[in-house]
Parts: structure tokens; sequence; C-alpha cells
């Protein structure tokens, strides 16, 4: 059965968590200069933040909008745009647990674009750009589970590399030969976030996990272990201006904490 997804509407998809409606999420569909109303995961206060769901590239220019939504199910959808609503022009097969991450890139160096799926169950699939047909899967029994994912090239080879969190530890994953580079020998991790930045003012990237875990990005030493988590969400921005970003990170969906990492503490209200 065909499903139409209204931008305006009112119909709820479930990633590993239910989504806002886009009504909820879309606080107006103003139309753009060109004519055209706004791709809602490009807008202001859109489900773009959401790891489930996923702008697609267009196959040519003037081409249809797309975009790819994982849900609680384990089933991946491709979305086309008709006008002022998105019509369902592709469904996946069983993807064994609810998709957990969505990201798109060329993973190996084929230059073509390939959409990385992973689930809560510890399965990576890469899927073709253009058609979606799976072009590779990992084992079944590799991982147990997975709760974080990203997507970023952290040493000298030209490929990504895909830094997750699976059964309690960190894990390095070469995106163009499809073996694991690294594992932490920490087994206690249990991020659900990740993010990449030069925290400590180093030079040098680090690996920053949402639960207090903090890596060097190029050689995998953990660098300093936070007593206290970072948050639910974490981003990082420069906010005393220092030239070396915080980990600003988000509690019970409201407040806020500051973390500074080449201090080791938490930063301190003014008074």
């Amino acid at each position: 059965m065909k499903t139409t997804l209204q931008l305006a509407g009112a119909l709820v998809l479930t990633c590993s968590l239910a989504l806002p409606t886009i009504a909820e999420a879309e606080s107006q569909t103003t139309t753009s200069a060109t004519g055209q109303p706004p791709h809602f995961l490009s807008s202001r206060g859109s489900l773009d933040e959401l790891d489930c769901v996923l702008a697609l590239p267009q196959a040519a220019e003037g081409g249809l909008r797309r975009f790819a939504l994982g849900d609680a199910h384990g089933f991946l959808h491709v979305f086309e745009e008709r006008g002022q609503a998105y019509d369902e022009i592709w469904l996946s097969e069983y993807l064994e647990s609810a998709v957990a991450g969505l990201f798109v890139d060329d993973v190996n160096l084929d230059g073509l674009m390939e959409i990385v799926v992973y689930t809560e169950n510890g399965r990576i699939h890469f899927l073709d750009g253009a058609n979606y047909r799976t072009l590779w899967s990992n084992q079944p029994e590799d991982y147990a589970s997975m709760t974080a994912m990203l997507l970023s090239n952290v040493d000298d080879d030209d490929q990504v590399e895909l830094i997750f969190v699976a059964d309690g530890r960190l894990h390095i994953y070469d995106g163009r030969y499809q073996f694991e580079e690294w594992r932490s020998d920490q087994a206690n991790i249990t991020a659900t976030k990740i993010v990449l930045g030069d925290v400590d003012g180093d030079g040098a990237e680090e690996i920053v996990l949402n639960d207090g875990f903090v890596f060097g990005a190029r050689y995998h030493d953990l660098e300093w272990q936070s007593p206290e988590s970072f948050g639910e969400r974490i981003v990082l921005l420069d906010v005393d201006d220092d030239t070396i970003p915080e980990v600003i990170g988000e509690f019970q969906g409201r407040f806020l904490r500051i973390f500074d990492v080449d201090l080791r503490r938490m930063k301190a209200s003014r008074r």
C-alpha cells in the first residue's frame, strides 16, 4: 500500500523513537524564490537533526527531491516529492531490527554516493544511492547492538571511516574495504551521540562521546573520561572565544551544560 507523506499533515512515522508530525516540525510551508516549497529537511526547525531521516542527492539537475526514512520496525522507506506531498516510492526488505541511523557518502570510493544504514542490533548496510540495491552488509554475528555512529576520515587514507559504538566499545571501521581497524579496550561505553573536533587545542581532532569519553581521533588513545555524562545530545561551540570549542550538552531535552575538555571540567557559571 502506497503511503503519501503530507508536509502539513499529521502522519507520524517512527524511527527508533517516535518522530514528531511534519506539522510540528515545519511551522510553515512558504514558497521559495524559485516557486518551489522549501525541502522540509533543510528548513529551520526541520527533521534534519534526527538520525533516521536523510535527504538524498538528486539523481539529475531539476530532478524530484527525495528523502529516506528508517523506522522502528526495521524498514527503510524512500519518499519522492509530489507537489506539497511526498509519495513512498521504495521500501526495503526487513532489516531485522529498528533502523538507528542513516548517512550518505562515497564510502567505497567508486565515485558514487552510497546510503549507509545501521540498525540497533548491529547490522551495517551499504545501499546504492541511485537504485537502493544492497551493495554490502556485515555479518549478523559481528555485533549484538549498536548505539551511535559517525562517518569521517580520521587517518591518512582516502576514504571515510565508520566510527561507532557497538557492544560497549568504540570501533573504527574501514568504509572502503569493510574491516574493523580498531576497537577500544574500554567495554563500558554507552554513548548514543558522537561528535568530532579539536576540543583541547592540541591541533588534532578528538572523538567526543556523549557519555563522557574523549578519544584521540588519529591514534585512538583515551584522552579523558569525564566523571559525568556530557548530555543526551551534544554539539561543539567556542563559547568563550579561546579558539577551543566547548562541549555543549543537552539534558532532559531542555537544560544545557558546558564542558571545557581542555580544562577537564564543567564550565562554571559567571557571577
